[in-house]
């Protein structure tokens, strides 16, 4: 939320190239930062399965919230079985 507040002022204040790569700096270091908090926090993400290979996360959150999410998704999803795997980020 923070990274999408940042790019929409961005979006509506930059006038010129400098002003830009300033502003898409901030960013990363905001994305950045996020990402070192939920690291911090022990954040893991739950990841499916296709051809042996895990794709793009479906959920990110604590080892207990990713418990949840996949109890939820297997009993509406059973196919799924197997077919999930969560890592720590």
């Amino acid at each position: 939320m923070l990274r999408d507040s940042l790019l929409d002022c961005c979006m509506e204040s930059v006038k010129n190239a400098d002003e830009w790569q300033t502003f898409h700096d901030w960013l990363e270091k905001v994305k950045d930062m996020i990402s070192d908090e939920h690291r911090r926090l022990g954040y893991m993400a739950v990841y499916p399965i296709v051809n042996g290979s895990a794709q793009e996360a479906l959920f990110e959150g604590t080892r207990e919230q990713c418990k949840v999410y996949t109890d939820i998704l297997l009993e509406n999803q059973p196919e799924m079985k197997g077919n999930i795997i969560v890592l720590e980020l």
